[in-house]
C-alpha cells in the first residue's frame, strides 16, 4: 500500500500508462507535480490511469518535448523546474539555487528515494526529505517539498547576509544548508556573516569539512 513501507520500484523507471497500471509513490509524486503545474489529473492516488496519461501528454506539449506519454527523466525534470521557478518567484530567491539543489538531491526524479537507514527511515521525493522527520506522504508531495526547500533557502540567504555579494560560495552555502546547516553556518561565520552565532554552528572535522567543501564546489556550478 502507498506509504506503508519503503518503496521497492526502480527509482529511475519511466512512468506510463500500462495494463496493469503502474502504482507507487513515484506515480503519486508525478500526480502532485502535474496538478500544481496546471495539468489536472485528479486527486493523487499513486495509480497511473488515463487522466494522468492525458496530463503527462499535456505537460510534454507545453514543455516542447516529444508527446509520447512517457514520463521519464526529461518530463520529470521540466515539471520539477517549473515548480521550482514558481517558488523562487514567491520566495525571492535565485532560481538556480533550486536547480542545483534538486539535481544534487534527486536528479529531478520526482519519486526518488534513498536506501533505508538503520532506524528504518529514508529520504523521499524530489527534495529527499527524511521520513524520520517528514511523513512520506509529504516527502513525495512535490509542491510541498519544493516550497519547504524554498523557505529553508530563503532563511539561510537572510542569515548569511554580510558575506561578499560577489562570492558565489554564499549561495552554495545556502543550498548546502538543507543537508548540513551547522557546517554551512560555521563556514558562513568564517566568511563574515554577522547574524550567525556560535550556537548555530558546529565545527566540522577535517574530513567532514573537505566533503562539505566539495559539495559546495559542485553546487556552485549552477550559480
Amino acid at each position: 500500500m502507498l506509504f506503508d513501507s519503503i518503496p521497492t520500484y526502480n527509482r529511475y523507471r519511466t512512468l506510463r500508462l500500462l495494463n496493469p497500471q503502474q502504482q507507487g509513490e513515484d506515480v503519486f509524486a508525478l500526480q502532485t507535480a502535474l496538478n500544481e503545474a496546471g495539468f489536472p489529473c485528479g486527486e493523487p492516488d499513486g495509480i497511473l490511469g488515463p487522466m494522468t496519461d492525458k496530463a503527462i501528454k499535456q505537460a510534454q506539449g507545453k514543455y516542447r518535448l516529444v508527446v509520447d506519454g512517457l514520463a521519464g527523466g526529461m518530463t520529470q525534470r521540466e515539471l520539477a523546474l517549473d515548480l521550482a521557478q514558481r517558488v523562487a518567484t514567491i520566495e525571492h530567491v535565485p532560481f538556480n539555487a533550486f536547480r542545483g539543489q534538486l539535481e544534487h538531491e534527486s536528479g529531478y526524479r520526482l519519486g526518488n528515494y534513498s536506501p533505508p537507514r538503520e532506524d528504518g527511515s529514508y529520504d523521499a521525493g524530489v527534495a529527499q526529505r527524511n521520513t524520520k522527520f517528514t511523513p512520506p506522504s509529504q516527502g513525495f508531495d512535490c509542491k510541498l517539498s519544493i516550497e519547504v526547500l524554498g523557505t529553508v533557502v530563503r532563511k539561510h540567504y537572510d542569515l548569511f547576509t554580510g558575506i561578499n555579494a560577489n562570492d558565489r560560495r554564499r549561495w552554495a552555502l545556502a543550498q548546502g544548508a538543507w543537508n548540513a546547516p551547522a557546517f554551512a553556518c560555521f563556514i558562513a561565520r568564517e566568511l563574515g556573516a554577522p547574524k550567525v552565532t556560535a550556537s548555530m554552528t558546529a565545527r566540522p572535522s577535517a574530513s567532514a569539512r573537505e566533503t562539505f567543501e566539495t559539495y559546495v564546489t559542485n553546487v556552485s556550478a549552477y550559480l
